[in-house]
């Protein structure tokens, strides 16, 4: 009896510990099996997810190799193509041999169609032209020229008045003077954060091949500079702007278009454009401190303060 009252009496939080200590290593084994099951998981679902990207890029590294080669098999296969197709054309015209007027104005569509952002037709056009003068069927031919000339002309526009800027001229070529009798027609125009002023006047006119003489006198530059540019140039239906322009710095271009020449009642409409150098004809290369200005503007942009190179007086290219 007395070693019963000498044991001490265990309360409700004794018992609770006697039946939760062995609970608590079970739910802590519990708890690790559960975190080791999920960390598992978790480590096998990110494999496969990096296993389905590493596929993913994988094939798609292959596809743009398998595009990139097909693309380059085919231009080559396309500049073989015209290479072989211009060698041929030209032949025609050099070797001399007896042609037909439909044979050289075929070959001459051909020309045009196929290579007009790469060359200079249009002393070949005056050659044909001349040679139909002297056909019966002269008005037929020289309609067939001018309707060439004015598609690739409008296909030209197309391009560089995407990206550049142009204006209108109705010219009166009795007095040689603009719409309302003014002497020369001028206009501002923006281009590249650059702001020109374009001057333009009439010196004479040539009924007999369609032409008309200009002078345009450019002005303004990059940040308000000083620039001045004065230059003279006969202009018709077989001047195509991206390989009959004037150069101007910036590696911007300016070309003038011959759109309709009514020697009836004396009237020729024209249009002045203002375009990137970019939209210029194949052959036509920027010059190396165009290109250097370029680089140092965009090094400038990242805030390298480099200044810009000089840029070359500008010139006509035909």
């Amino acid at each position: 009896m007395a070693d019963a009252e000498a044991r001490p009496r265990r309360d409700f939080w004794d018992k609770a510990e006697i039946v939760l200590q062995p609970v608590g290593g079970l739910l802590t084994a519990l708890a690790v099996a559960i975190l080791g099951f999920w960390t598992s998981s978790y480590l096998r679902e990110r494999e496969a997810r990096e296993s389905v990207l590493r596929e993913r890029m994988q094939t798609s590294e292959t596809n743009a190799r398998l595009y990139s080669e097909l693309t380059s098999k085919r231009e080559e296969s396309e500049s073989a193509l015209r290479k072989d197709m211009f060698t041929s054309i030209i032949n025609s015209f050099l070797a001399g041999g007896p042609q037909t007027l439909e044979q050289k104005v075929l070959n001459l569509e051909l020309l045009v169609y196929n290579f007009h952002e790469s060359l200079n037709l249009k002393p070949l056009f005056l050659h044909i032209e001349r040679e139909t003068r002297k056909s019966a069927d002269r008005d037929a031919y020289l309609a067939r020229l001018n309707r060439v000339a004015e598609e690739v002309t409008k296909k030209q526009m197309l391009i560089i008045e995407e990206g550049g800027a142009s204006f209108d001229l109705a010219a009166n070529l009795k007095d040689l003077t603009f719409e309302g009798g003014d002497s020369f027609a001028a206009r501002d125009m923006e281009l590249g954060g650059i702001e020109r002023n374009f001057r333009v006047e009439l010196l004479g006119a040539d009924p007999a091949s369609q032409q008309v003489q200009l002078r345009v006198t450019v002005r303004g530059g990059r940040s308000g500079a000083a620039e001045t540019t004065a230059t003279e140039f006969w202009v018709g239906y077989f001047d195509f702007p991206m390989i009959d322009n004037v150069r101007l710095p910036d590696d911007q271009r300016l070309a003038v278009v011959l759109n309709n020449y009514d020697a009836a009642n004396a009237r020729a409409d024209l249009t002045l454009v203002y375009f990137p150098g970019k939209y210029a004809g194949l052959r036509e290369k920027p010059y190396y401190d165009e290109v250097l200005a370029k680089l140092l503007e965009a090094n400038r942009s990242f805030g390298t303060g480099a200044a810009p190179a000089a840029t070359p007086s500008p010139t006509r290219t035909r």
